[in-house]
């Protein structure tokens, strides 16, 4: 017996488009511009990257995720505790790209002051590739190892 196989046909979008798409959603949503605009970046970079389990394809899980309130369309976050080179920061159940976006650049911010900058997250979504968030510090010169405990959707950074 020969198993049938299903090809399916790729289809090739450009880049602008996507993300044109992609920031339509979610500002149809109700998130802000520049909030839709960093988690559409995150999304495409990983399907730009062939990481495909965390690009643009998970746009129907976080739609339906903010369409039930699961996920807030708005920045909740905050700061709950902090020291000079640390944070803990509660996500508020807002979109994890745009809680781990901030998470990062405040490391970021730590580590140019102190050396060192860790700041974990809580209370967060799904955040995308974590390659994201060592680009971003990538580009500070700071190296950045990464702790994403998806369990409990908790998101610690190193900066």
């Amino acid at each position: 017996m020969v198993d049938q196989v299903t090809v399916q046909k790729q289809v090739v979008v450009q880049e602008a488009k996507l993300k044109d798409f992609c920031n339509k959603v979610w500002m149809k949503l109700g998130v802000p511009v520049i909030d839709a605009k960093i988690t559409t970046d995150v999304l495409v970079l990983a399907d730009l990257r062939g990481i495909e389990s965390h690009g643009v394809a998970r746009l129907p899980r976080y739609y339906a995720d903010l369409k039930n309130g699961w996920t807030k369309p708005t920045d909740q976050s905050k700061i709950v505790k902090e020291t000079k080179a640390t944070a803990m920061v509660d996500g508020g159940q807002s979109l994890g790209q745009v809680v781990g976006h901030k998470g990062m650049e405040l490391a970021i911010k730590k580590a140019k002051e102190t050396a060192v900058g860790i700041v974990s997250v809580r209370n967060s979504h799904h955040y995308g590739i974590a390659g994201y968030y060592s680009l971003m510090a990538l580009q500070h010169r700071s190296w950045s190892p990464l702790s994403a405990g998806t369990r409990f959707s908790v998101q610690t950074r190193l900066a």
